[in-house]
Formats: C-alpha cells, structure tokens, sequence
C-alpha cells in the first residue's frame, strides 16, 4: 500500500490522499470517510445495509457490491471495509481509514 506524498498505512486526512492497494488488501473506512476509485476494481464488504452511501446517485452499495469508477461513497457506519480485486488499485480518500 502506498500513499502518495507519504507511506503512511492509514491515518486521517482533511484533504483527499491517493491510496495504492494491491489485490486483496483492504481499506477500512471510519465513520464519515469518503472515499473514491479511481483505478482499478474493488468490492465492499459490510455486516450490515446500507453498506456505503453513494453520493454521485443518491444510491446505495451493500455487501459483496463493486464499486463504480469516479463515484463518491461515503461509510456512515463502522466496519465497512474496501477489498481489492486487481492488481493495482488507486482510491482517493479523505477521512480516517486503514490498510491492511
């Protein structure tokens, strides 16, 4: 995972950050995140719906759903996680998150 300016594997951004995973790593989100792809193809996994809240359509995305190129989410419940599924995959990101 890198983070472009920086190689931090998570933390809390005021502005968006890039975030690089690699397949099969995971972004986990805080309450609040935002977060954006913008390479790649990713999944969510949530325990719970409404997984993330779309704010491009005013939508929903629940467990198991991927993510749309240049949608903006955002998780308004804890536990939400963002996988990879390339092999490189970049995310902006603004908010608390993780990487694992």
């Amino acid at each position: 995972m890198a983070v472009e300016g920086g190689g931090a594997s998570g933390g809390t951004s005021a502005s968006y950050s890039v975030v690089t995973l690699t397949s099969g790593q995971t972004l986990a989100l805080g309450v609040g995140c935002e977060v954006m792809l913008r390479v790649g193809t990713a999944t969510l996994a949530a325990n719970t719906d409404p997984g993330l809240i779309d704010v491009s359509t005013g939508g929903t995305l629940n467990n198991g759903g991927a993510l749309t190129a240049n949608h903006l989410y955002m998780a308004t419940i804890a536990d939400r996680t963002v996988q990879a599924t390339a092999a490189t995959v970049k995310l902006l990101v603004r908010g608390e998150y993780t990487v694992s």
